[in-house]
């Protein structure tokens, strides 16, 4: 078997904790705090209007490069764009109630992300493995980079490959032809690992690297016509030990 080299990661769900919920708790935080600007404020009806309009933009899919209406790639020009929609579909035109609430937005979130408690100390072990570590993420720049900054990951990474800054998104096998022609390493001496075995196992294979890891913190049972992942575990603590087995196969 050819050696490790490289191990790449995904973002959200596999090394930062800011799932739905807490989404939900930033944004019932900022209605809830807009009521000092504007005491007439509704902040039940102002969160629906924003989660709403949130999954409309979105559409549900993964893997997306999403983008303003003026063609941005930043998520707080989208951001802003969404407050501003929200709070109009309320009844609330006023510009600076907008840009107060992505202020407060983007605050909260920035307070609010959180490493899993298995991803420090892995990703130490994984130095003694391996020559560089890497993060393949999908998501807008500002956003997925504000995140590894928060979280202090930006000063362990070797390589930070963002679909919005590229312009391809997992699964595509562009977005990690470009990783590993940054790192110089061969596709089958790199693993990945992630929470989606639609973007980052598809991914993984359709790139013909050297394993995918599906991380499946919950349990949950794949479906028919799902790809199968190399590995499946339950906790990023289980990664050294199978490329341990593995180089010693």
């Amino acid at each position: 078997m050819r050696p490790i080299r490289a191990v790449f990661f995904d973002l959200d769900a596999t090394l930062v904790d800011y799932d739905r919920a807490a989404w939900h708790a930033t944004v019932r935080r900022v209605c809830a705090a807009l009521t000092a600007d504007a005491p007439h404020i509704h902040p039940d009806r102002v969160f629906d209007a924003y989660t709403g309009a949130y999954a409309a933009h979105l559409g549900g899919a993964e893997g997306i490069i999403a983008r303003s209406a003026g063609g941005s790639a930043e998520a707080r020009a989208i951001w802003g764009e969404l407050w501003q929609r929200a709070l109009s579909a309320c009844g609330y035109e006023s510009e600076s109630l907008a840009g107060r609430a992505l202020d407060l937005y983007t605050r909260d979130r920035r307070g609010s992300y959180r490493l899993f408690d298995d991803v420090a100390e892995v990703l130490v072990a994984l130095r003694e493995r391996v020559d560089v570590l890497a993060v393949v993420t999908n998501g807008p720049g500002d956003a997925q980079r504000d995140k590894m900054a928060a979280t202090g990951l930006d000063r362990r990474f070797d390589e930070i490959v963002v679909s919005a800054e590229v312009g391809a998104a997992k699964p595509e096998k562009a977005i990690f032809d470009l990783a590993i022609r940054r790192l110089g390493v061969e596709p089958e001496s790199v693993w990945h690992v992630g929470d989606s075995l639609t973007t980052d196992v598809l991914g993984a294979q359709n790139a013909r690297l050297g394993a995918d890891v599906w991380l499946n913190r919950g349990g949950v049972t794949r479906r028919p016509g799902d790809p199968a992942p190399t590995h499946e575990i339950a906790t990023l603590r289980e990664v050294p030990g199978l490329m341990d087995r593995a180089a010693g196969e």
